[in-house]
């Protein structure tokens, strides 16, 4: 009887220490894509395959009035250099697809840069991937 109880206690330990947080879906898409405008040479754009991007940006993202353009630069080059450092180690790979071409002496524009970053706060609001170069403010508690 003894041991019978020190196995429940154990397996009740055990099973209570085990993970909360919500696996990553391997079938889902969330990569993105960065390109020039075709009806601009100066312009960028970042396309991320994920439908609830848009979603996200339109309805929990900060607004663009909260960010400078070289704050948002200096947080995208922290930012892309975590995520590429995860891609290139094989952290992940299911969702480390690609890495992310970016340079800091470019000149994308503002709009680029601001879904750029909201990019990286998405993935940590939806999936809980923890970005050191996030803003508190931007980050899932």
């Amino acid at each position: 009887m003894k041991n019978l109880i020190a196995i429940l206690i154990i397996s009740g330990f055990v099973w209570s220490c085990s993970t909360t947080s919500k696996p990553l879906p391997e079938n889902q898409n969330h990569s993105l894509s960065t390109q020039k405008k075709t009806d601009s040479a100066d312009e960028w754009e970042v396309t991320v395959f994920d439908p609830e991007y848009e979603n996200f940006v339109a309805t929990r993202a900060q607004p663009k009035s909260m960010f400078t353009e070289s704050s948002l630069k200096s947080r995208n080059q922290i930012l892309v250099t975590e995520w590429n450092s995860r891609f290139y180690s094989g952290i992940n790979p299911n969702f480390y697809e690609v890495a992310i071409e970016y340079d800091q002496k470019e000149n994308y524009g503002f709009d680029f840069e601001y879904r750029l970053y909201q990019f990286f706060a998405y993935c940590n609001w939806k999936y809980g991937v923890k970005f050191n170069g996030l803003r508190g403010i931007d980050k899932t508690k």
